[in-house]
């Protein structure tokens, strides 16, 4: 049985000790340089000031279409209704009237210039093609959005632009920096070439099974590493020298947080829906109290010109929240302000909001406790991804909890039983977010440098072992026989 496991881990590890071993070199990349992907104050920060003096005419032909929420911001120097419903978006010119259902090239140039212009770029942006998907645009999320045009400033960074032929917004930014660095790690951690990540049911099953090996391997690893650790007459408790020494003692080290890490990765994917969680549909159509009607979004948009609006705003924003026409303006900043429908004067939601939310947003779930936090939790925090403080906290009874929106009362973001699992099994396994206190920099650094060294040493000398063995097979196969077990003792 144990030369069964030897072959097992010799020939497994030669098969995937490559990939593993990119894995762990990737990891390290991953904890600096993040996928490229414009954010929500990247893409304000490419918006011009609004200028709506001589607006704003409408089509009549919206009345029928289900809205979620909309939009008023600049498109190549005129202000733009955006109308979102689901994964659709109808960009209507304000000085116009007209609906406007694709962008050419000449359009998104411009929409390209005018963010550059706004980044601090100088130059005109060069197009470099029109595209489906590249290695930055294979996201699904991406798919509403296509053909793409991209465009390249030709600056010191490298800057490209993605924009929209849909929409004609910039969705996607990247500079030479980001995209050399992805390359070296999230291209190569989460196995993301376009010719497998573009088949999204292909990529995912692949990283499952892959994954599922891996741990397989590493717990043969883990048993024959505890079985050799022994004293011998010698007075030497390992049998193996050199690479294999290496491989030994950081194995029996390291080799659990290596399988840890394996896990965790595996759940990062969500493999056959486990951690799924709630969409929270429900909830958020009982925050809204009704459907957002296009004659209420009329009804504002003819009133804009009568209203000062601040030269430093880029966006209005407008959505429905306990029943009410809910506005946010945002500037070039990201500062967002909530505001009175009718004269657009700052008018913050009142407190009594967000003390009643609770049970409308779950009624019949008893309230736990409800607060305003201004600094991460257990659950809600900025480590890898950036999230807007405050929030206003509610926990129930059931374990569940939500987060509301300071300015515009809005839910962004919960967590059900699911996504507690989730997030102890992969925020805190994979990748160390298990406190408030580790998670500071550089402290999380310190603690995460050692760990992923060894378990790299111990991964890297395993597949070196196996290049070769493989080498000196092909160059004499004779003295390879595949039952060869020397390290067995």
């Amino acid at each position: 049985m144990i030369r069964l496991l030897f072959l097992i881990h010799r020939y497994l590890g030669i098969a995937l000790g490559l990939v593993v071993t990119l894995w762990c070199l990737s990891g390290f990349v991953m904890m600096y340089v993040q996928y490229p992907d414009l954010d929500a104050e990247e893409r304000l920060a490419g918006l011009e000031s609004l200028k709506l003096e001589t607006c704003c005419r409408l089509p009549t032909d919206f009345s029928n279409i289900v809205l979620d929420r909309f939009r008023v911001e600049m498109f190549d120097s005129r202000p733009v209704l955006r109308l979102m419903g689901g994964a659709y978006q109808y960009v209507i010119d304000l000085l116009t009237g007209e609906y406007l259902a694709s962008f050419d090239e000449a359009e998104t140039q411009r929409s390209a210039a005018i963010a550059a212009k706004e980044f601090g770029l100088s130059g005109q942006p060069r197009l470099l093609g029109v595209i489906e998907q590249d290695q930055w645009t294979v996201y699904p999320a991406y798919h509403s959005h296509r053909p793409l045009y991209h465009f390249a400033m030709n600056d010191s960074a490298g800057t490209e632009f993605y924009v929209s032929s849909t929409t004609g917004e910039v969705v996607q930014m990247t500079t030479s920096r980001a995209r050399f660095w992805n390359w070296m790690g999230a291209v190569v951690h989460w196995l993301y070439p376009t010719m497998l990540r573009q088949h999204t049911g292909a990529w995912l099953q692949t990283v499952i099974w892959l994954t599922i090996v891996s741990i397989f391997l590493t717990v043969i690893g883990i048993y024959i590493g505890l079985r050799q650790y022994k004293v011998r007459r010698n007075g030497r408790k390992s049998p193996y020298r050199g690479w294999a020494l290496w491989h030994h003692y950081a194995g029996l080290v390291f080799g659990l947080f290596t399988l840890t890490w394996l896990v965790s990765g595996l759940f990062s994917v969500n493999p056959w829906g486990a951690l799924e969680g709630r969409d929270y549909f429900e909830e958020n159509q009982r925050l809204r109290g009704a459907v957002l009607d296009f004659e209420d979004v009329r009804d504002f948009i003819f009133s804009l010109p009568r209203n000062y609006i601040p030269g430093s705003t880029v966006r209005l924003e407008g959505s429905l929240v306990d029943g009410q026409l809910n506005l946010v303006a945002s500037d070039l900043k990201g500062v967002r302000v909530r505001l009175q429908r009718d004269a657009l004067i700052p008018d913050p939601l009142p407190e009594d909001f967000f003390t009643r939310a609770g049970h409308l947003i779950r009624p019949g779930i008893p309230v736990q406790e409800s607060d305003w936090i201004t600094t991460g939790d257990a659950y809600y925090f900025n480590h890898h991804e950036a999230r807007p403080f405050p929030v206003y906290r509610i926990k129930y009874d059931d374990g569940e909890r939500i987060y509301l929106d300071s300015v515009s009362g809005e839910l962004v973001f919960a967590v059900d039983r699911e996504r507690q699992w989730l997030r102890w099994i992969f925020h805190a396994l994979h990748r160390g977010d298990f406190s408030r206190l580790i998670r500071k920099r550089p402290i999380w650094d310190f603690l995460m440098w050692p760990l992923m060294l060894g378990v790299t040493v111990g991964v890297l000398s395993g597949t070196w072992m196996g290049i070769r063995r493989v080498v000196r097979s092909m160059q004499s196969p004779k003295k390879f026989p595949f039952n060869s077990i020397p390290e067995l003792d």
